[in-house]
């Protein structure tokens, strides 16, 4: 979970090239010394604490390992010094990838920069290594696993030293309007938890875990129609091939050449302005179902959607989410407390999938219409407006930086007997 962090203006520029201890010229296959980065920071984002991170941590570590560094400190969103402009206008020939010093909310920015340019494709292929500084730092935790998280020099020798994975981009479309998602979208409980709790950001990642509690002692159910085009349903042959997949060779993202010119691909469904084939209409959650079309209309308790296993350092909300090309969607109907509150258990390692009212989709495609006057959609943690949208997948289109050289999910995926 992520949430979009806005700052006061402020940009400098420095450039960093001392010759580098030994013990850092080890390299790695394929990658080369002495990267040049564009470190994008948000002073103020998450705890307040990136400037300390980057000037205290990263900063020496770059220097020590030769790295060329120009910094930009981000600004408000109508500013110039926006995370989303200065992608948008960043040389990606002088630069061998991004930097946050941040959450997930700049990174956000920097993909929708990146896509929003008429050579979205090539710009998407500037790798992006994340140094977590936010509330979640979702990417992080995905890139280097729970457990180093909060390891800003590993995260700075993984800037270093990392190879390039791929990341699948997703399109958020509303009308005309059209957005890029790469972490997690999210209706109901979901999407009330993350946009209810920004007041607790202070506490770190654990509000989401306290925003959980208070939403379902609070709010039973939201009531929604959603449409998916549905690929598999059954969470066995789902984990089935997410452990195939695991025990596969990391796969290496297309080095082919993209044209300059080319920008972000069309939608490849219609917008919300138009149907969708209504496929097969169900009144309650039910799995598994034949591929194609399905719509329900029922109450839920949440929709989380997404391409990321991790949501957050305590919850691996999406644990069979992969490299695939489809967006995993996972639908709870309504609930009582007690069994809300069971479902906690076991979050950080994804076990709650294993509840037999967790349904777990595998989608091309999909469509979600609020049926009720007023609520919260979280994208990325960034809040959209209460209307019906949409979410269509873009396999491979950007690239991240990992020292393993793949995402930390699960090794393998157990649903039990």
């Amino acid at each position: 979970m992520c949430r979009r962090e806005r700052t006061k203006v402020c940009q400098r520029k420095c450039t960093i090239a001392q010759p580098a201890p030994r013990s850092l010229h080890i390299r790695h296959a394929g990658v080369a010394p002495r990267r040049r980065f564009l470190v994008v920071v948000n002073p103020h984002g998450g705890q307040g604490k990136a400037k300390a991170l980057w000037k205290g941590t990263v900063e020496p570590i770059f220097a020590a390992a030769g790295c060329a560094v120009d910094v930009q400190y981000t600004g408000p969103v109508s500013s110039p010094t926006n995370a989303a402009a200065i992608a948008a206008g960043v040389n990606l020939a002088a630069y061998d990838a991004l930097v946050p010093v941040s959450g997930d909310g700049i990174v956000n920015e920097l993909i929708n920069g990146l896509a929003s340019r008429p050579d979205a494709r090539a710009a998407l292929r500037m790798p992006i290594a994340p140094i977590p500084a936010g509330s979640g730092n979702a990417l992080s935790v995905n890139v280097m696993g729970p457990e180093k998280v909060l390891d800003v020099a590993y995260a700075a020798l993984n800037a270093i030293k990392g190879h390039p994975i791929s990341l699948d981009v997703c399109s958020v479309s509303q009308g005309s309007n059209r957005i890029y998602s790469f972490l997690s979208q999210a209706f109901g409980l979901m999407a009330d938890l993350d946009m209810g709790t920004e007041w607790m950001r202070w506490v770190g990642g654990i509000r989401f875990v306290l925003g959980y509690i208070y939403g379902v002692l609070t709010r039973a159910s939201y009531e929604v129609e959603i449409t998916l085009k549905v690929v598999e349903s059954d969470k066995r042959r789902i984990a089935d091939a997410y452990n195939a997949r695991q025990q596969a060779p990391a796969a290496v993202p297309d080095g082919s050449a993209t044209p300059a010119d080319t920008p972000m691909p069309p939608l490849a469904f219609s917008s919300t302005d138009e149907p969708l084939p209504l496929g097969t209409v169900h009144t309650r959650l039910t799995a598994p179902l034949a591929p194609g079309w399905h719509t329900f209309r029922t109450p839920v308790q949440f929709v989380c959607a997404g391409k990321l296993p991790w949501l957050s350092r305590d919850s691996m909300m999406l644990p069979l989410a992969a490299d695939d090309g489809l967006i995993d969607v996972v639908l709870v109907p309504p609930r009582g407390v007690l069994a809300s509150l069971r479902g906690i258990e076991g979050q950080e390692e994804g076990r709650f999938v294993q509840l037999p009212d967790v349904y777990y989709y595998k989608v091309e495609a999909y469509r979600c219409t609020p049926r009720e006057r007023a609520g919260y959609i979280s994208i990325d943690g960034e809040s959209i407006p209460y209307r019906a949208f949409q979410v269509e997948n873009h396999a491979r289109l950007a690239r991240i930086l990992s020292v393993e050289g793949r995402w930390k999910g699960l090794p393998k995926v157990s649903l039990g007997p």
